[in-house]
């Protein structure tokens, strides 16, 4: 049966979709955007870059106050946006997996209980056996303010909000889906980026082909430190753009990585993201939380060319270029 016109279709961009779910909480008051990534981690950096692009454009203006969790402010966020909107800033770390970075999030919240709130587009990051005392606070904490509205990057975490915290959220895309990437034709054959942290799911040593996690690129490391020196030393009219200057260097650095190589072996969402975005072939290992798989399957028609492979050895055996050539230490 051949297919209809509409059929035949390209799906609408991931960067359409996000701006059409987010469009019912955007603003014409002054606003806040809390939960800077001052840490090394350019994935989180591109969300930051993707949300300061997407929130920019939805409400015309910068935000008018930004922070991360550790330094927030409440007479300062009062003083910037009165009873504005606080939007945080998306990512993977909803959750007791990450409990100072979760519980500074509930501080904020009780901190400013009549601003409406939107946590962006979010993963959870819950412990196999959940923190009975982190849930009990985090419903707490949401209770005793005015409602927040939560958007969830995949059905899983969805699923994580209404069954664990009764909360309803709406799917929506990475807000890293915003940014744009020159295009450019590969030159190498291969980059593997894997995770050595706590949502590492498969620790392996392969014997023959080099594995970058972000912590091993120097760039990463430099721009870390130049970034939080920066921050110190900026006055405040040069606060945001200050922010936005360290991200964007982060996400370069990260880019700069992920361009050569024609095929990209990650088990981070966004190294997957990243490398979708700048046209690569990607073979995505899952990481511990799930989150990873959880995306693709949400928005799967989107990524033509990025495919789930179990473990390394399965994902370097699919690329052509190294089929029969390479042993890996955890061969079957």
């Amino acid at each position: 049966m051949s297919s209809t016109p509409s059929e035949r279709r390209p799906p609408t961009s991931l960067k359409s979709v996000l701006f059409d779910r987010l469009t019912p909480v955007r603003t014409n008051a002054p606003y806040a955007l809390i939960d800077y990534p001052d840490y090394l981690n350019p994935g989180d950096a591109a969300i930051w870059l993707g949300t300061r692009a997407v929130l920019d454009k939805l409400n015309g203006t910068p935000p008018a106050y930004t922070s991360t969790l550790k330094n927030f402010s409440a007479q300062g966020c009062r003083s910037a946006i009165g009873d504005g909107v606080i939007y945080f800033l998306g990512g993977g770390n909803f959750g007791d997996l990450y409990p100072r970075h979760h519980r500074a999030r509930l501080r904020v919240l009780s901190l400013v209980p009549r601003n409406p709130v939107v946590q962006l587009s979010a993963s959870c990051a819950w412990m196999a056996e959940t923190d009975a005392a982190v849930l009990g606070e985090t419903r707490r904490v949401l209770g005793n303010r005015e409602p927040a509205i939560f958007f969830a990057r995949e059905e899983k975490s969805r699923a994580d909000l209404e069954r664990l915290l009764g909360l309803e959220s709406t799917l929506c895309p990475d807000l890293a889906h915003a940014l744009h990437f020159v295009p450019s034709a590969p030159t190498a054959d291969l980059c593997a980026v894997l995770r050595n942290d706590r949502e590492a799911s498969q620790p392996v040593v392969p014997s023959a082909i080099e594995i970058f996690d972000w912590r091993d690129l120097k760039a990463q490391v430099a721009w870390n430190r130049v970034g939080k020196l920066a921050l110190a030393l900026a006055p405040r009219s040069k606060k945001l753009a200050t922010q936005d200057w360290v991200t964007s260097a982060k996400v370069a650095s990260a880019v700069s990585l992920l361009r050569p190589a024609r095929t990209v072996i990650t088990d981070r969402l966004h190294a997957f993201i990243l490398s979708a975005q700048l046209g690569r072939n990607v073979l995505v290992l899952n990481n511990q939380t799930g989150k990873v798989f959880a995306y693709i399957e949400a928005w799967q028609q989107h990524f033509p060319n990025v495919r789930k492979a179990a473990n390394l050895w399965s994902a370097v055996s699919a690329v052509p270029d190294f089929q029969g050539r390479i042993q890996l230490d955890d061969e079957p």
